[in-house]
């Protein structure tokens, strides 16, 4: 029972995988002759010895060896040998190669003789792999061997480029050496992190793998560590591969046991299906790097089976693969080669050569050409690559056959994977939308599974139909066209809903109906069908699959589909209207908050797309954009774009000028009139003959505005330009220019006094200001109603008043019949949908409610009159709608209508606050309270006035002057006062904060919010009747009449007219997406992508020249060598001749001689021969052809060994002229040598100065102090070793003024006393350095040090200088001369703060190193503070520098130093600080002197 319980806990890994063990021992043949066969423990065929076997048949240890006669006759295989039993290794490899990458892979070990199936199945759904699309199985070398840097770069590359971009996989030998190598390093240059998205397998042998036994456990975690032994025949696994698998034969430090399963694996996942709707298999390509004699019979292998497999060689990289290479080239000329019949299935990629394509391309076509399928199997291939690119380039080329519907099929499955390139190609090469999309295949692209749909479409037929619909409910193109509908609202009418459609629609299934179930002749099917699908009554294009686009979301898709078809513009509004209202019905319905800001993210940016068409049409061609405002789109219910804009709440191409100058045209109509409008409309609206004297537009002027068919059809015009003139008309001309104005008038413009009056009180801006003026005169009479007594019957005020509101009611009602939706609830809804509908509603229910009241007696006549006096508010309030069309007064009205949103949830809270405070205080103050309903007035009306200061004090104390009070009265104080802390305090203060916070914020947006309401109300004005309340009945029985006739106020455009509108808009788009890809092309990020390319291009350049140089180094190493060698012998030879050509004895003396003295010695003194007290520094002048060592003739001279060699081609060497770039200058460096005698040493300047080139790199200022200039200098040329070539120095020199100053103490030579001091400084310092860092404990362990300096004399000017190497890093200053210091953070800081402290008391409170600054632990330029120096220096006495401050500094430092821990560890701190006493003269003197002595220079 036990064991069926543990048999049910494993993992299905246990239960699939085994591993293989050796079970018999049979010696190998090496072993078995062997006479050490008897004496120590042989090995096993399996490669272990006898004590390594655990499940030995055999029995004892040495009395069951068998013999060598016995083994002979018996094979180890693995069958017979080995034994199975379940795996015991597998889970997460964490290697720790690298510290910062975090590389994981996982591992498993299986059997050599695993399956297949289960591989595959282990790493799909174990591992969680993704499905390859493509196989790359790379072969090669699996020693260490060098690739050339092109061929590197390019098998890295396009490798790794070829892998990402199609989803492959990669399998190696997942060794650490070889091919797999190089496989790894391609992965960490150019591959990802995740573990996921490497998919690079390695299948190794488990048998070679180094510690191996390491990874020995079940779903475990094992660090790993990829370094072996070099002489280790083991290998170790590369850490940038993602996956192992681990084959066990039984045997150990065998290879090539992997091969089999490898491609047996290969093998199955070459059947497994690329994608569900392409039907190929997954491709496998081999693609060989290097390799040896094996990977030839592998080549043929892969070639040879069936199916076959490509092979992909990279020429250049070595051994077979480069032989493959010759032979694949013989063959074009051998075509009775062996190899010719496999020659279309082996690639050879030249990476030399100028023309070759990408390497990734390269490996997808080596790919496509070698499986020998059509190019409709090809396509589908690169269509589920996404590699448009490869098929473009390589299949959809010219001239190329496909078979009927072969592209169809490919254009729905682009759709259906959502393959932007691919959709592109093929509409490219002419693939037609109208032939393409039928009923079936709109309604299987909504039908697709694929992409990221997550049932959205569903949920959205759910909520339209208001049902619930089965899980396997496919979605009909009825159903999509009430989704828009529904998502569009409004009146917006889809084409899939309208009757002609639907009878089409359901013909047709009656149709696939009938044929499914009777049987036919096909020809006769086919015809029916065909003229079925060609119906003209059902013409899908581009708009049709840009909606099915943005309903499934696929954003991309639908930016590319946006660019192609006619209305650019108004798609795009459509686009935002329709994702803004998902993100709507996404949010109602509880989806992520992902989804929403996706959704909303989308609308945003196709809104923005509308406003870029817009501004840039309205840059081209201002009455063109406005045109593309107002026109009518059919295909979108004959909605305007402007419509639709408003409808998606678009505010910026709302707010935008185009947009605002044409509601500007709407809003004025006609009428001309720039100054002073109001009042001439004022005066014209009271005096009708005025409007004979306005300035009207003409025709062409209005030809961008809608024009309604009633305004159409006022227009007597027969025809004639003589009667056009006659009655005021625009006569007008076409232009060829298709951008410009469609009309150009010819003639002034004369309109007839009825067209006048008509255009006058028709005008949106006259409407609105006669009916302001009507409902002015309407309030007058109301008010004056409710204020006077009402009478038993009404007055002629009150009739008014009745007849105003009672016409304004029908108004109201003609409103909601008329506007647009079809159905009465959607009517409803609408009209409603708008606040002050709402309010003159209620406004009108309350007068009637009134009304109805007033005509009884008694108390319903006062309740009428109190009905009177509420209704009058609304009406009141009704006028903030009249002011909101000012432009200043609206900005004001939107920021209340926001605060006023805002501001619910704090009153919710407030009045929650309110009654916890007034019901409790009631409650308290008055227990024995009866019921009625004024205890809710008590309850709320002294706490509501207590928000705004009335505190009622006479209530607080309800027991005050001994008045009777109820029990718990004391109470109230108490809770008075906390209540009026929070409601005050807190709730009425976060209150003002909201709505102060509201006013800033909306005080930037206001105005566009306004320009945005403006359309509804010109569009309000501009289809109420002219005629205000109680007059508009006149008007209700004129459209009465003329309401068969009436159509919307939008722009009638002619066929000719709108195919030119369409054609600019088309040049808008292209101009738009041109100037975006410019925009694009100057971007920061652009330039810095192409720098990195070209940066990345100049390396492979620069590495290219660099392996040339150094085979150029080599050359000339060995053309070194043999000169040296014919050198040698020719002086061999000159010896020779002079030996045989003396004739005595004293001339064969002096040739032996000759022969043994030197060849030829350097003609330079040694740099440490001699030291001279007084030394002629005088420059010495060398010519300027520098007889000096090329750097290729010293690498020559380090590989010779005889010294005859080194000195023959040092002689030939010094006659190689060699002129270096820069200026000549002599450097004396100070040289130690030790006195006789003596502990002491004596410092003393070298005997000459070495001469050197130096070429400045920099004058910036920012290396200068307040002493001395400073300036980087590149040593391009040395004599000996006195610089270092090619390295960076720093030159100093003391300032004018610092030089001035003191050429009254040195009259002669300044700056070179000067620079011997500040030389002299520094090596007082390093020496004082050197004492520290030996004598200093050892829990100090920085050593720091001073640099050398050296001194310096420019022969082009004579100047003299000191010379130092530069450093680099962060440049820090720790104490100055004046004694002054930082505080130290860190270990470094506090011991150069003690070094100071050390040599005060070091040197017995005499010298004093300061100015401690550089890089580091490398210091330069310190002071060193000698007591009263300054008081000899004006004598010429100095020894040190001029930073020298004497007494003061050194006294400041006594008082401003703070010991640190360095300081007790050194005994510092425990010392008092004595006051400091300068020192005798005569010590001062006695120091002076020898110092001198030791540095004596005369120039």
């Amino acid at each position: 029972m036990l064991c069926v319980v543990f048999q049910s806990q494993r993992s299905w890994i246990d239960d699939t995988f085994c591993k293989r063990e050796c079970i018999k021992f049979i010696p190998a043949c090496g072993d078995i002759h062997r006479f050490e066969f008897f004496l120590s423990p042989p090995r096993c065929c399996c490669g272990r010895r006898v004590g390594e076997h655990t499940w030995l048949e055999t029995g004892p240890f040495m009395s069951h060896w068998p013999v060598p006669q016995a083994v002979q006759e018996e094979r180890w295989s693995v069958e017979c040998h080995t034994q199975a039993s379940a795996t015991d290794a597998y889970g997460t490899i964490d290697f720790q190669d690298s510290a910062d990458r975090n590389c994981h892979a996982k591992y498993v070990r299986v059997a050599v003789d695993t399956k297949a199936e289960a591989l595959l199945q282990l790493m799909l759904r174990e591992w969680q792999m993704e499905r390859p699309k493509l196989l790359l199985t790379v072969h090669g070398g699996a020693e260490n061997f060098p690739l050339p840097l092109k061929v590197r770069q390019a098998f890295s590359k396009g490798l790794i480029t070829a892998a990402q971009s199609t989803g492959a996989w990669i399998f190696t030998d997942g060794i650490n050496t070889g091919v797999s190598l190089y496989v790894g390093e391609a992965v960490k240059a150019y591959g990802t992190n995740g573990r996921r998205k490497r998919n690079a397998v390695g299948v190794t042998p488990w048998g070679v793998i180094d510690n191996h036994g390491d990874l020995i456990g079940r779903d475990v975690l094992r660090p790993y560590q990829p370094l072996r032994s070099p002489l280790s025949k083991t290998v170790c696994l590369n850490s940038l591969h993602s996956h192992f698998l681990l084959v066990d034969d039984g045997t150990l430090g065998k290879h090539a046991c992997q091969l089999g399963l490898r491609r047996k694996l290969e093998r199955h996942i070459q059947l497994q299906k690329i994608h569900p709707r392409v039907n190929q298999g997954v491709p496998v390509v081999c693609v060989v790097v290097e390799g040896g004699p094996d990977i030839v019979s592998m080549v043929l292998d892969y070639v040879s089976s069936v199916p076959p497999v490509p092979v992909f060689v990279f020429e250049g990289s070595g051994r077979s693969a480069d032989l493959l290479a010759f032979l694949h080239k013989q063959t074009a000329m051998d075509r009775c080669n062996y190899l010719y019949i496999y020659k279309t299935q082996i690639t050879i990629f030249d990476s030399e050569s100028e023309d070759q394509q990408e390497a990734d391309c390269a490996i997808l076509m080596a790919t496509l050409k070698g499986t020998k399928s059509s190019p409709a199997e090809q396509l589908g291939t690169a269509l589920a690559w996404d590699r448009a690119d490869v098929a473009n380039k390589h299949i959809q080329v010219y001239g190329q056959y496909w078979q009927v519907g072969s592209l169809e099929q490919a254009m729905l499955d682009a759709l259906i994977m959502d393959r932007v390139g691919f959709v592109k190609l093929l509409i490219d090469n002419g693939m037609s939308m109208n032939r393409f999309l039928t009923v079936s295949r709109l309604e299987e692209l909504y039908n697709t599974q694929q992409g990221p749909t997550d049932n959205f479409l569903h949920h959205l037929v759910e909520d339209v139909k208001q049902n619930h619909i089965p899980k396997g409910y496919r979605v009909s193109l009825i159903d999509v066209g009430q989704v828009i509908e529904y998502l569009i609202g409004g009146a917006y009418r889809s084409t899939y809903t309208r009757k002609h459609f639907r009878a089409y629609y359901n013909h047709l299934h009656e149709f696939n109906l009938e044929r499914s179930m009777v049987p036919r002749d096909p020809k006769e099917a086919q015809q029916q069908s065909s003229k079925l699908g060609d119906s003209s009554l059902v013409v899908f294009n581009f708009n049709d699959l840009f909606v099915w686009a943005v309903l499934q979301r696929r954003q991309q898709m639908a930016l590319f589909l946006w660019q192609h078809g006619e209305e650019a513009m108004v798609r795009a509004t459509v686009a935002c209207k329709l994702y803004r209202a998902m993100a709507h019905e996404a949010k109602q319905s509880n989806m992520d908050d992902t989804t929403v800001e996706q959704l909303k993210t989308y609308s945003l940016d196709f809104g923005q797309l509308a406003v870029d068409v817009l501004d840039n049409a309205f840059r081209q061609n201002e009455r063109m954009a406005m045109k593309l405002l107002t026109s009518e789109m059919e295909a979108w219910s004959h909605f305007t774009c402007l419509q639709m804009a408003v409808s998606s709440r678009l505010r910026p191409f709302v707010s935008h000028s185009c947009t605002q100058m044409l509601l500007t045209d709407l809003w004025t109509g006609r009428l001309n009139m720039r100054k002073n409008s109001w009042f001439k409309i004022i005066l014209s609206i009271l005096m009708p003959p005025a409007i004979l004297l306005l300035d009207f537009k003409s025709q062409a002027d209005m030809s961008h505005v809608p024009q309604s068919q009633e305004a159409l059809q006022f227009i007597w015009d027969t025809g004639r330009p003589e009667a056009a003139q006659e009655e005021g008309h625009t006569v007008t001309k076409r232009t060829s220019d298709p951008e410009a104005d469609t009309v150009i008038p010819v003639t002034t413009p004369c309109l007839f006094w009825t067209r006048r009056l008509y255009e006058f009180y028709n005008t949106p801006v006259v409407k609105f200001m006669f009916h302001t003026m009507s409902y002015l005169a309407f309030l007058m009479l109301f008010s004056y109603t409710v204020l006077v007594k009402m009478e038993d019957r009404p007055s002629t005020q009150e009739w008014l008043v009745i007849v105003y509101i009672v016409s304004t009611a029908v108004e109201k009602i003609r409103e909601v019949f008329m506007s647009e939706p079809r159905k009465p609830s959607q009517k409803l809804k609408v009209w409603f949908g708008e606040y002050w509908n709402v309010s003159d509603f209620l406004a009108i229910l309350l007068f009637l409610v009134g009304l109805a009241l007033r005509w009884h007696s008694g108390s319903y006549r006062t309740a009428g009159r109190i009905t009177y006096c509420l209704d009058i508010i609304f009406w009141y309030v009704r006028m903030l709608d009249l002011l909101a069309v000012n432009q200043h007064a609206g900005h004001y009205l939107t920021m209340i209508t926001k605060m006023t949103s805002n501001m619910f949830y704090i009153v919710v809270m407030m009045a929650i606050v309110l009654l916890s405070f007034g019901v409790s205080r009631k409650a308290i103050l008055s227990p024995d309270e009866a019921p009625s309903w004024s205890l809710l007035r008590d309850v709320v009306n002294q706490p509501y006035w207590m928000m705004f200061g009335e505190g009622y004090p006479d209530e607080i104390d309800a027991c005050a002057e001994g008045k009777p009070c109820a029990p718990g009265a004391f109470l109230h104080p108490f809770l008075q006062a906390v209540y009026l802390f929070f409601q005050y305090l807190i709730m009425v203060n976060v209150l003002l904060a909201l709505l102060n916070n509201v006013y800033f914020k909306m005080k930037s947006t206001s105005k566009k919010l306004w320009m945005y309401n403006r359309y509804r109300y010109i569009m309000t004005y501009q289809e109420k009747p002219w005629l205000p309340p109680p007059l508009v009945s006149l008007s209700h029985v004129t459209l009465c009449v003329t309401a068969i006739y009436r159509k919307h106020r939008e722009l009638y455009l002619g066929r000719e007219e709108l195919k030119r509108l369409h054609e600019f808009e088309d040049r808008c788009v292209i101009a738009y997406f041109h100037k975006k890809k410019q925009d694009v092309l100057c971007s920061q990020i652009h330039r810095i992508r192409a720098t990195a390319e070209r940066a990345e291009e100049m390396g492979v350049v620069i590495g290219e020249v660099s392996e040339r140089v150094h085979f150029i180094q080599d050359s000339l190493q060995v053309l070194d060598s043999q000169l040296g060698q014919l050198q040698v012998l020719s002086a061999l030879a000159v010896d020779t001749l002079t030996l045989l050509s003396a004739s005595d004895s004293l001339q064969q003396k002096e040739a032996h001689l000759g022969h043994c003295r030197p060849i030829a010695h350097s003609h330079h003194h040694s740099p440490n021969s001699c030291t001279l007290p007084h030394i002629d520094i005088t420059p010495c002048h060398t010519p300027k052809a520098y007889h000096s060592t090329p750097p290729s003739l010293l690498w020559g001279l380090t590989s010779l060994s005889h010294p005859m060699e080194k000195n023959n081609l040092m002689r030939l060497a010094h006659t190689i002229p060699f002129t270096p770039a820069g200026e000549e200058v002599s450097v004396y460096s100070l040289e130690e040598v030790e006195a006789a005698g003596a502990e002491s040493s004596i410092i003393s300047w070298s005997p000459r100065g070495l001469s050197a080139v130096l070429q400045p790199l920099s004058s910036e200022g920012c290396l200068d102090g307040a002493l001395r200039r400073a300036m980087r200098v590149l040593c391009t040329w040395a004599e000996g070793d006195i610089l270092s070539v090619g390295c960076v120095y720093v030159v100093k020199a003391f300032q004018p003024k610092v030089i001035r100053t003191w050429q009254r103490v040195f009259h002669s030579d300044t700056p070179l006393q000067l620079c011997l001091r500040e030389i002299q400084q520094q090596r007082a310092a390093q020496k004082l350095m050197h004492v520290f860092n030996q004598v200093k404990p050892e829990n100090v362990p920085l050593s720091p040090r001073f640099l050398d300096v050296s001194l310096l004399h420019c022969h082009s000017d004579g100047k003299w200088l000191t010379i130092e190497r530069n450093m680099l890093g962060d440049f820090r200053k720790y104490n100055n001369n004046t004694g002054e210091e930082i505080t130290p953070c860190c270990g470094m800081e506090e011991t150069l703060l003690a070094f100071s402290h050390w040599t005060y008391q070091y040197s017995c409170r005499e010298l004093l190193v300061l100015d401690i600054q550089g890089v580091g632990s490398e210091l330069t330029d310190p002071s060193v503070i000698r007591a009263d120096d300054k008081r000899y220096s004006l004598t010429g006495d100095m020894v040190f520098g001029p930073a020298n401050l004497g007494d003061t500094a050194i006294q400041n430092f006594v008082l401003k130093h703070t010991c640190n821990s360095c300081c007790k560890n050194l005994g510092l701190s425990g010392k008092r600080k004595e006051l400091f006493r300068p020192p005798l003269p005569e010590t001062h003197d006695t120091m002076s002197k020898q110092t001198n002595t030791h540095a004596n220079i005369q120039p």
